[in-house]
């Protein structure tokens, strides 16, 4: 079976568009890092931003690689990984990919503000496909133990 993945991630949550078989299946991930950035004077607190994440905090760290590895799990059987979103989380991921193996299979990192589902799917589709597939959709939390 041939699998495609297209793959757009910030560090809240990544949306995964996979074509396989003529149909395109979306699965959402939620990191479950919190979104907030430390101040180098702990009296000022800075509100969350759309890109911010705990600077230095373990936890914040140990969420992250669990959510990159969770990521790659669910596409390392991919062929093609097409990766794209707003800020560094794509860099990092492909980081990761490249060191479990799969850094070969990344065919393109774009920078792309959030997307609606279908957006995504309709511009993974644009890519791979030339017609349109059927679609499934599925949506999964990360919880901590």
């Amino acid at each position: 079976m041939e699998r495609k993945v297209g793959l757009w991630i910030n560090h809240h949550k990544a949306v995964i568009v996979s074509i396989a078989n003529k149909k395109i299946y979306i699965r959402e991930i939620i990191s479950n890092v919190e979104k907030q950035k430390h101040s180098m004077n702990s009296d000022i607190v800075e509100p969350p931003g759309e890109n911010a994440v705990k600077l230095h905090d373990p936890h914040s760290e140990i969420l992250l690689d669990r959510y990159y590895d969770v990521i790659i799990s669910l596409i390392s059987d991919a062929e093609s990984i097409w990766i794209f979103g707003p800020d560094e989380a794509k860099i990092e991921l492909e980081d990761q990919l490249r060191t479990a193996g799969f850094g070969a299979r990344v065919v393109g990192i774009e920078t792309v503000a959030e997307m609606t589902n279908r957006q995504l799917a309709l511009k993974v589709q644009q890519r791979f496909l030339k017609k349109r597939v059927s679609s499934g959709y599925s949506k999964y939390s990360l919880n901590e133990d």
